[in-house]
């Protein structure tokens, strides 16, 4: 049987050079033309201005996020620490009973407290004192409302305040000698930064003394 000179082996065709079988150029390939291609090169379009700020503020964005992540986490430490400080702390034993005492006219009525409260927490804070004195049986009522600012572990300190516009029955008591019963009381609230803790607040005792005026 003849064989078929029409498969697909037989349909390759080759691309040769023009000219005779010896004819130049054809570069020991069997006289094959190699054609070599240009690489095209890339036009670069301008950059757009979101890929602008996204390559050059990317890396800032990164550095503030993280300094306010460990900001974050700091302050919640802070308030967490200065919680379990506040729990721990006898308050009473770092404040100095209040001392009361009569104007040499007899006119008004002059007290002090101290505080001597330890640090709390990691950073440093503030307290906000807020005293309210009562001339105890007075008629119309004698009293006032006092606030003190006191940065904790500063050491003792001592706060003033007076009473005076004092009412007839207190007047009485004071021509007649007779001694005055003084109630005071208070909260505590702790600030940092100026900004109030909620969670951090504490009670000044209510306590009673007593003013003599013979």
């Amino acid at each position: 049987m003849a064989g078929n000179h029409n498969s697909s082996r037989s349909n390759t065709t080759s691309v040769k050079s023009g000219g005779d079988g010896n004819g130049g150029g054809s570069g020991g390939l069997g006289g094959r033309v190699v054609v070599h291609g240009k690489k095209k090169k890339k036009t670069e379009s301008p950059l757009s201005w979101r890929v602008y700020l996204a390559r050059n503020l990317a890396s800032p964005v990164k550095v503030i996020t993280a300094a306010l992540l460990l900001v974050t986490v700091a302050a919640g430490a802070d308030i967490y620490q200065t919680y379990n400080d506040a729990i721990a702390i006898d308050l009473e034993k770092h404040i100095t009973d209040a001392d009361f005492e009569l104007s040499e006219d007899k006119s008004e009525i002059s007290g002090s407290v101290g505080f001597d409260i330890p640090e709390m927490g990691l950073f440093e804070k503030s307290i906000i004192a807020s005293v309210h004195v009562t001339v105890l049986d007075s008629n119309p009522t004698t009293d006032g409302d006092y606030e003190f600012e006191y940065t904790l572990g500063s050491g003792e300190q001592f706060y003033d305040f007076t009473l005076d516009d004092l009412d007839p029955v207190t007047v009485e008591k004071i021509e007649a000698g007779q001694p005055l019963d003084i109630e005071y009381s208070g909260t505590i609230s702790v600030t940092y930064l100026g900004i109030e803790i909620p969670s951090v607040t504490m009670d000044i005792p209510l306590t009673t003394t007593t003013v003599e005026t013979a």
